[in-house]
């Protein structure tokens, strides 16, 4: 049974939950994406964001990558968090070279294994930020919807 539907950037549930998360800059403001595509899902006590830059706006991102990025994934729910971002894949339909992209803040998660519900879900560590700080984890848009 499927648990995430898609809504819009602006959905107050979603903003709830994303104002709970660590990445979270301006709580309550009206939007919680950055500019560009995005794909927002909800379900009940989770929210997920997928993020690119407008193909047609020729801006590229930061880190030199082509793909989607989680930007945020926030689950209080009792479903699996890995269960939740296997499904979470399945609502992208195409995807650039890098695959699906997300950055782990190691030191603002409560875990002794940053990331270790997108490692669950088939993503593997491939770097580090710019300042360091975080974790870059990927996997290949071709093993979506796959716990490889």
């Amino acid at each position: 049974m499927p648990h995430w539907r898609r809504v819009t950037k602006f959905d107050a549930g979603a903003l709830w939950l994303a104002n709970r998360h660590y990445s979270r800059r301006k709580p309550n403001s009206w939007q919680f994406m950055p500019p560009g595509q995005t794909i927002v899902l909800k379900a009940s006590y989770a929210v997920f964001g997928w993020w690119r830059p407008a193909p047609a706006s020729g801006i590229k991102q930061m880190n030199g990558l082509d793909g989607w990025t989680c930007t945020i994934f926030r689950n209080e729910s009792k479903v699996l968090s890995s269960e939740l971002i296997l499904e979470a894949e399945t609502f992208v339909e195409e995807c650039g070279p890098s695959g699906f992209i997300t950055y782990v803040y190691d030191e603002k998660v409560r875990s002794v294994n940053p990331g270790a519900c997108f490692k669950l879900a088939g993503w593997r560590r491939t770097g580090r930020s710019a300042d360091k700080k975080k974790t870059l984890l990927q996997k290949p848009f071709a093993l979506r919807g796959v716990k490889a």
